[in-house]
């Protein structure tokens, strides 16, 4: 995602997402508003990604609701979350045949 400069960025969505640009922008919002309450780590291996936050239950409940929603748009992908102690944990699976399809999302999150 590029900056244009007004502090919106632009989204280059997934081929098969169904949200449409001006959606794809206002769901980039609602992950970055979460990312500034917790700092996302991720981690991706192949197919699997791998998000880990430490969230109070207000953001814990956003998480869900964001994972809803892209479950919605990105079919494609499963959209699991769980907890882990203090973490709140979003796994995104791609199917183990199109590991590719997981790479645009884990690069939203900058995963290593």
């Amino acid at each position: 995602m590029a900056d244009r400069g007004r502090g919106v960025p632009q989204v280059e969505l997934p081929v098969a997402c169904t949200l449409g640009v001006g959606d794809g922008v206002a769901r980039m919002r609602g992950w970055q508003a979460l990312a500034e309450k917790a700092p996302p780590r991720a981690r991706r291996t192949d197919n699997r990604l791998e998000v880990r936050w430490h969230l109070d239950a207000d953001g814990a409940i956003e998480l869900d609701l964001l994972a809803a929603a892209e479950r919605e748009c990105c079919s494609f992908l499963s959209w699991t979350v769980t907890r882990a102690g203090t973490d709140s944990i979003l796994t995104v699976t791609a199917d183990p045949n199109r590991p590719g399809d997981v790479a645009t999302i884990a690069a939203l999150f900058a995963a290593s």
